[in-house]
């Protein structure tokens, strides 16, 4: 072992027990509620500030091994796509998970255009079609954006989970992280946009290989549910009045529909298996762009072994139409296939021809009573044929909207089958999904996200809402130096114990 390091820690250790000793009288003289959690927190903080002391003393010895920096830098330089040479050693300041930051030199490689013929300057803070370059000792160790990994997955944490910026900062503030918000935007968006550009690369690769036989989805009954939620981007305003203290145009703030998946697994009785954790993800993009990442993380799974896939959703066709194709592309039997529509959406649609009518309230109540048992038992011609005796005169045009509904999707409404098969009737998985990752994060008052931010956004914390988030940041922080350590094959295969994951599928399906 470093003798100059333990020489160092020893003299951090010694610092520590002076503080300890020092305090203990102020300390052991407390006498109130007050005074204890005064004397709690500044424990704590002495606490993390020696946490800090040591994890700096460790990485400064680590980053000054000469044969360390020669193997990264080695290996940096073979996997790179561009070529790198060396910009030699610069100064960089690195934070802590306590909140402390500590300086350290480390070799820098940097996009090499000589021979390159050299074009106009570029202006201060903008990066030309080069790149940028690597500091190859600190991405193998996780250090990316200044952060040292954990103070990363605490940032991430905390942005992702608190309902607003502000509150996150606040969260973080009470740990002893007290950046400004510049840097902590910095560190969570750095790695939640190297997150989502690793993850559509990931899901590029697998629908490009054949679909795996083995993963926790072979032999196993899957449900796959899909919907959209609604938020607000922010798009400049092209044209327009310009304002007179910032000369900026204002902006527009259409609603855009972000879309949801959820994968999970049920046992004979149709219950989830709490031992596979449900695997939720969303997109900004379009219903190919979510088909094509259902059927990545699908194929990556092994739910082409899968004894059945069932489909749960609501009655949007863009969902219905693109089964047969996520079919094929897993290979699956169509026999395996079972297509449902939600129940309560499909009791919904009843409602709604029952309020056609001026009927009285007992004699609604009755109708409304009839439909919803043929609905229940799966009699939907029954169903259809008293719709189409109400779709007289004017009321006609309304109802008929609704008979077209049920004739599209009888077959998905067979729910005494279903019943039967144990096979669950509502979607409320994906709906809650909606909820807790879309709604209470991103759909807001005064609430407008740049387009590649909600992405970034929605990926992060879907993993969070799934127990998952641990996973994506190990597996991204991998893949992104997979020149140094090698990647887990997906950010979903890695199991925790089941028991530590909580969710709320059993009550919403």
């Amino acid at each position: 072992m470093n003798e100059q390091l333990l020489s160092h820690i020893r003299d951090r250790l010694a610092i520590f027990t002076r503080v300890v000793h020092e305090g203990l009288p102020r300390w052991t003289a407390a006498q109130n509620p007050d005074d204890a959690l005064a004397v709690e927190l500044e424990i704590h903080q002495a606490a993390r500030l020696l946490a800090d002391w040591l994890t700096a003393a460790i990485f400064n010895h680590i980053l000054s091994n000469l044969v360390f920096q020669a193997n990264a830098t080695r290996a940096a330089r073979a996997a790179s796509k561009t070529p790198l040479r060396c910009g030699g050693a610069r100064p960089v300041t690195i934070r802590l998970l306590g909140g402390s930051r500590f300086k350290a030199t480390v070799p820098y490689l940097k996009p090499d255009r000589r021979g390159k013929r050299r074009g106009r300057r570029r202006k201060t803070g903008r990066r030309g079609k080069g790149g940028q370059g690597l500091y190859p000792t600190l991405a193998a160790l996780g250090v990316w954006s200044g952060a040292t990994a954990a103070l990363t997955a605490e940032v991430v944490h905390h942005m992702s989970a608190s309902d607003t910026h502000q509150a996150a900062f606040e969260a973080l503030a009470r740990r002893g992280i007290e950046f400004n918000s510049k840097a902590t935007r910095r560190i969570f968006y750095d790695f939640a946009h190297r997150a989502r550009q690793q993850r559509d690369a990931w899901i590029a690769q697998v629908l490009c290989r054949p679909p795996s036989s083995s993963g926790p989805l072979a032999g196993q009954r899957v449900v796959v549910c899909a919907d959209g939620g609604r938020l607000r981007i922010r798009q400049p305003a092209r044209c327009g009045r310009r304002r007179a203290k910032t000369r900026h145009r204002g902006f527009k703030a259409p609603w855009k529909e972000p879309k949801v998946l959820v994968i999970y697994t049920i046992d004979e009785q149709g219950r989830p298996i709490e031992s596979f954790r449900p695997v939720l993800d969303a997109t900004m993009g379009d219903c190919e762009a979510l088909f094509e990442m259902l059927a990545g993380y699908l194929m990556a799974l092994g739910a082409a072994q899968a004894r059945e896939l069932l489909v749960v959703a609501d009655g949007a066709p863009w969902i219905w139409e693109r089964v047969g194709w996520l079919a094929k592309k897993l290979g699956l039997d169509e026999a395996k296939v079972v297509e449902v529509v939600d129940w309560y959406h499909a009791s919904e649609a009843v409602h709604r021809v029952a309020d056609v009518p001026r009927w009285s309230k007992s004699k609604r109540a009755r109708w409304l009573k009839k439909a919803l048992k043929l609905l229940q038992s799966g009699r939907i011609e029954s169903l259809i044929e008293a719709l189409r005796k109400l779709a007289v005169g004017r009321r006609a045009k309304g109802i008929r909207e609704q008979v077209g509904y049920f004739e599209r999707h009888k077959e998905r409404m067979r729910y005494q089958h279903f019943k039967q098969r144990s096979i669950p009737r509502g979607s409320g998985a994906v709906e809650s999904a909606v909820r807790r990752v879309v709604n209470l994060r991103l759909k807001g008052c005064g609430k407008f996200w740049l387009r590649e931010n909600a992405e970034a956004m929605l990926l992060v914390r879907s993993y969070l809402k799934s127990g998952r988030q641990a996973d994506l940041l190990s597996w991204s922080l991998r893949t992104a130096a997979s020149w140094w350590e090698q990647p887990t094959p997906a950010p979903v295969l890695v199991e925790a114990d089941a028991n530590t994951v909580t969710h709320d599928l059993q009550a919403a399906s």
